[in-house]
């Protein structure tokens, strides 16, 4: 019997601390799953065609351009990928920016391995229909 064998997912990480860029890209490789990780929403957009991604993961306070700029982007362009925007400023205007805008989910730092992981497979499944 074959099995089905699926492709690892592709997740771009935008986050200006490398430090929260290293630990989130090392919870997702070792997940087996393909990370693009960016420092600037700027660098970020400019690579953006060249990958399919199934994820990305936002900070929602990036220095430059804003992570709801960055949002706002996307979602103006043909992609339709699902964002989990990462936060360590619940309360800040940015954060409500990105909130009114096509976001899967907005977690606060520090977010643990598994409600991550988590939040990404729910973001990336595809909704079952009533039957």
């Amino acid at each position: 019997m074959d099995m089905l064998v699926t492709p690892p997912l592709n997740i771009a990480i935008v986050d200006d601390d490398e430090s929260v860029l290293d630990a989130v890209q090392t919870v997702l490789d070792v997940q087996g799953w393909v990370t693009h990780t960016y420092t600037s929403g700027e660098a970020f957009l400019s690579d953006l065609k060249h990958h399919k991604l199934d994820c990305i993961i936002l900070d929602s306070n990036l220095p430059g351009l804003s992570g709801a700029a960055v949002a706002q982007a996307i979602s103006t362009g043909v992609k339709n990928i699902p964002i989990i925007s990462l936060t360590a400023y619940p309360g800040s205007s940015q954060t409500a920016k990105i909130k009114r805008l096509v976001i899967h989910e907005v977690l606060v730092k520090p977010v643990t391995a598994e409600v991550l992981i988590e939040h990404i497979q729910k973001a990336i499944m595809p909704t079952e229909e009533p039957r």
